[in-house]
């Protein structure tokens, strides 16, 4: 099976692409070709009936059992009453597959898109639910392209593959007509068209795959020089660097536009190829009629080809553009697929709880080792520490020193090289949903919506499901209300994208409220008040010393003066616990933030 797989890629992606938006490979392939067959009898019907047209005109009187059957039910045989009948019999045919075509095609489209629009959705999900240590070292550039562009060309290739399926059951139908009126002008047809179709996708083929893989780097440029510009747009200004990101975006988009013109030219080569070879074949028939001495037969047999090339030109034509999408759009077919067993195999992150047992208790560390993978020495060497349960702790130390990595192995986002963390003798890993649920979290960077402050305070909550007296408290207990009193909307002002319109401290604030809005047992300030000014540091350390007591806290912090009254001090060193205590008795044991303390002149 293995083997197979490696032999056929493409149907491996596209059954990947299938299940992964919860398809039965199988089962939708089975309904698409059903529905590819009934509108190929459509097509073959369509075409069947001019037979009887032609031979009407041909003979000019009614012959054969159709003919005849026809002359007996119209009570005539005058050819002057018939042929207007059989014509409008074809016509009706004609438009019965046409409408037949027309809600296939709407059908088609639809279970396409939605594939689509699924794929991109799951891709997403295994994104935001993939461990945080993959995150972290991702380029949101080349996540940005996975689900939207690579989304969008995988699923062209299933409609592509679909379509050229769909389009070759009509080109049989329609051969089969043909073949059953004039086999030998049939053969000739079919071989002549046959070497002109696949004799220039051989020659295209290479090609278009490599234009493919160039659309998918100059995607991939392109979204590598937007997001800086306009995320970074503030760095942006003041470095005076838009041309710069500018150019890039232009050179990747001016990039990709010489990629798609030169594939659309070459999708378009096929079509101006068909219209001469359709032309040698109108001549080679009639030579082939001649030379058999079926002169009589060369205006009927050309009239039943013409008919018949009415619906089979347009279909090669999309059996031709159909084959360079394929092949254009494998590449992120291929990105997308990869992209998805990568992240299978990076496992998921579950949001529903396993327990309802809430987590309680004391926090403890026991004997933590952290390294990343791509690390040579620990970040965090053998930590033990008891975090008591309602008490205020402060991590600090320099740069490197470990904080922020510690925290985050406490909320859980990164697993422990040794070692565990328990809370009342529980591992947190056993439910990290349970574990997450109880707690709150203030980063240095506050990320903000671009919507009101009651949809950032509740953060992800469905706007018609705030509690606004739930709001109102949080922002009361983060200093946040008299600003909201002064605000025209008060909770429902429009804070801009990322919260623009708001002051540092402010968003800062804001990131309070949501932590404490989510009534939290724990709570985290990792640097939290690091950019405040003293006036709204000052505040926030008043709301944590009101908070004392009730919760678990948490601090990192560079600025000591946040972290002067804490219950207790633990002071990180090259990964290990240097000093632990108070802040006075920290202070007198360790030199290093003893010094600390003298350059923030603190005594």
């Amino acid at each position: 099976m293995a083997r197979k797989a490696s032999r056929n890629p493409l149907i491996r992606q596209l059954g990947a692409l299938l299940r992964v938006t919860g398809a039965q490979p199988r089962r939708w392939v089975t309904t698409t070709v059903a529905a590819s067959v009934i509108l190929a009898g459509l097509d073959m019907l369509g075409v069947a009936a001019t037979i009887p047209l032609m031979q009407l005109i041909s003979a000019g009187r009614p012959e054969g059992d159709l003919l005849l059957w026809l002359a007996e039910a119209a009570g005539t045989t005058a050819v002057s009453t018939l042929i207007p009948l059989l014509a409008g019999m074809v016509t009706l045919a004609f438009v019965v597959k046409s409408l037949g075509s027309l809600a296939f095609r709407w059908w088609l489209l639809g279970r396409t898109t939605r594939v689509t629009a699924l794929a991109s959705a799951e891709l997403m999900n295994r994104y935001v639910l993939a461990p945080y240590s993959a995150h972290r070292v991702r380029a949101l550039s080349t996540v940005y392209r996975n689900i939207n562009d690579a989304t969008n060309q995988a699923a062209s290739v299933l409609l592509a593959i679909v379509t050229l399926c769909t389009d070759v059951f009509v080109l049989v139908a329609i051969m089969a007509v043909l073949a059953v009126a004039e086999p030998w002008v049939t053969l000739f047809a079919v071989a002549l068209f046959g070497m002109a179709v696949f004799g220039v996708q051989r020659l295209l083929r290479a090609r278009q795959l490599r234009l493919g893989e160039a659309a998918a780097e100059a995607g991939l440029e392109a979204w590598q020089s937007l997001m800086p510009a306009l995320d970074g747009f503030r760095e942006t200004r003041l470095t005076s660097s838009a041309s710069s990101f500018v150019k890039r975006f232009r050179a990747a988009r001016l990039r990709g536009a010489r990629v798609n013109r030169e594939m659309a030219f070459i999708a378009d080569v096929p079509r101006y190829l068909l219209e001469i070879v359709f032309i040698a074949a109108i001549v080679g028939v009639a030579i082939i009629l001649s030379s058999a001495g079926l002169t009589d037969q060369i205006v009927p047999v050309l009239g039943l080809f013409a008919a018949a090339s009415l619906r089979a030109l347009p279909t090669m034509n999309r059996v031709s553009a159909g084959l360079a999408t394929m092949r254009a759009g494998q590449a992120g077919l291929r990105i997308m697929t990869e992209t998805l067993d990568e992240l299978e195999a990076g496992g998921r992150h579950l949001e529903k709880r396993t327990s309802e047992t809430a987590y309680s208790g004391d926090i403890e560390l026991n004997d933590l080792t952290f390294a990343y993978p791509d690390a040579d020495q620990p970040v965090l060497n053998r930590i033990t520490l008891t975090i008591a349960e309602n008490t205020t702790t402060a991590f600090t130390g320099g740069s490197g020193a470990g904080k922020t990595t510690l925290v985050d192995l406490v909320l859980g986002l990164l697993t422990p090289t040794e070692g565990n963390v328990t809370s009342g003798g529980r591992p947190i890993d056993d439910d990290l949903a349970g574990w997450y649920a109880g707690i709150g979290v203030v980063p240095q960077e506050v990320f903000l919506l671009n919507g009101s402050i009651a949809q950032n305070i509740a953060f992800g909550e469905d706007p018609a499901g705030i509690d606004a007296d739930r709001v109102w408290l949080a922002a009361r207990q983060a200093q946040l209300a008299d600003l909201l009193v002064e605000m025209p909307d008060g909770i429902h002002t429009m804070v801009g994208d990322r919260g623009v319109r708001l002051s540092g401290g402010q968003r800062q604030r804001v990131g309070l409220a949501r932590a404490l809005y989510r009534r939290p047992r724990l709570l985290v300030l990792d640097e939290a008040t690091s950019a405040l000014d003293n006036a709204t540091e000052h505040e926030v350390a008043q709301t944590l010393h009101s908070l004392r007591g009730q919760m678990t806290i948490i601090i990192v912090a560079h600025r000591l003066s946040t972290v002067r009254s804490v219950d207790r001090l633990v002071h990180l060193r090259e990964g290990r616990i240097a000093a632990s205590g108070t802040f006075d008795e920290v202070r007198a044991h360790d030199a290093e933030f003893a010094r600390l303390v003298e350059l923030g002149r603190l005594d």
